[in-house]
């Protein structure tokens, strides 16, 4: 599983949207890209905005 699954996993899971899950964090389209595998997040980032 790569991250981008793996964060589109956990987005569903919580019943959150795209636009909420990057809100404050990265763009939307960036955080869309990273589900996609188009991009990679830097790990900090991740950490970050989930604690």
């Amino acid at each position: 599983m790569t991250i981008g699954e793996a964060l589109k996993s956990l987005r569903l899971h919580a019943g959150m949207t795209q636009t909420q899950t990057a809100a404050g964090i990265v763009t939307e389209s960036f955080y869309s890209k990273v589900e996609r595998g188009v991009h990679a997040i830097d790990a900090n980032i991740l950490i970050n905005a989930w604690c």
